[in-house]
C-alpha cells in the first residue's frame, strides 16, 4: 500500500513539472541599480568627497605601514628578544585595528549611497521589471543566488538597468 502512495506522489510531482511551462528569468536588483548612470554619478560624487578621499588615503597608508612592519619582522625578527617580538606584534595589531576601523567607515559610506539609490529606484525598478515581464512573457523572476546554474540569456538585469536609465 505504501509503495502505491509513493509512486502516486512521484507521478504527481512529475506531472506538475511538465504542466508548468512558465518562463523563468534571473534578476539581480543590486547590479541593476549600480549599473545605472545615476549610480555611477553618485559613486563619483562620493569619491570626490574630501572626507572619503582622506579615508582612502589613510587606508593606503595603513596598508603600506602594515607591509613595512611585516617586512621588518621578516628580516629582523630572528634577532629580536621576546619583548621586541611582543612590542612589534602589538604595533602590527594596532595598525590592523586602525585599518579595520577605516575600512568599516568606508563600507558605511558606500552602504549609505547604495541604500539611498535603492530607495530612490525601488518604485521605478518595479515598474520597469513589470514591463519587461509582460513584454517577454516572464512568469517568475528569481535572484541569481537562488539558482545553481543558469543560461546567461535568462538574466534580465541589463534590460532592467537600461529601463531605469530611460526612466530617469
Amino acid at each position: 500500500m505504501t509503495i502505491r502512495k509513493i509512486i502516486a506522489v512521484v507521478a504527481l510531482l512529475a506531472a506538475a513539472n511538465v504542466a508548468f511551462a512558465g518562463k523563468i528569468a534571473i534578476f539581480n536588483h543590486e547590479n541593476a541599480i549600480m549599473a545605472t548612470q545615476a549610480a555611477s554619478q553618485a559613486v563619483e560624487k562620493l569619491k570626490a568627497d574630501a572626507g572619503y578621499a582622506r579615508m582612502m588615503t589613510q587606508i593606503e597608508s595603513l596598508q603600506a605601514d602594515l607591509k613595512a612592519l611585516a617586512k621588518e619582522s621578516e628580516s629582523k625578527g630572528i634577532t629580536w628578544s621576546q619583548e621586541q617580538v611582543a612590542s612589534h606584534r602589538k604595533k602590527m595589531e594596532y595598525v590592523q585595528a586602525d585599518l579595520q576601523l577605516v575600512a568599516k567607515k568606508i563600507q558605511a559610506e558606500n552602504a549609505a549611497v547604495i541604500n539611498k539609490l535603492a530607495q530612490e529606484f525601488q518604485p521605478k525598478m518595479q515598474g520597469v521589471l513589470d514591463t519587461i515581464m509582460k513584454a517577454d512573457g516572464i512568469d517568475i523572476v528569481l535572484r541569481p543566488q537562488s539558482v545553481y546554474t543558469v543560461m546567461p540569456e535568462l538574466d534580465i538585469t541589463a534590460k532592467v538597468t537600461a529601463g531605469l536609465d530611460k526612466s530617469l
